[in-house]
């Protein structure tokens, strides 16, 4: 699919090359954020290998694990209990 996009002024210095690969990685990423795309989709839809994704990915703020800090701690607490 394409579509046309008007870009502000501040960032018309830019190439459009380099610009169409940031929009395309961060629609990406926020595709996999809301949970609509694996991280495994997300990098075939952006022609990478997953490692290369991971890594832009994180640069934005998407990491390689989405842990949640409760069943982290949860999780360590039932290690913690189970070295007694």
């Amino acid at each position: 699919m394409e579509i046309t996009v008007e870009i502000p002024d501040p960032l018309t210095g830019q190439s459009s090359e380099e610009l169409a690969r940031r929009v395309r990685l961060l629609l990406v990423v926020d595709e996999v954020r809301a949970g609509r795309l694996t991280r495994a989709a997300a990098a075939r839809a952006l022609d990478m290998t997953l490692d290369a994704f991971v890594v832009e990915a994180g640069q934005h703020g998407l990491y390689a694990i989405d842990y949640d800090i409760d069943d982290f701690k949860q999780e360590l607490g039932s290690i913690s209990k189970g070295r007694r």
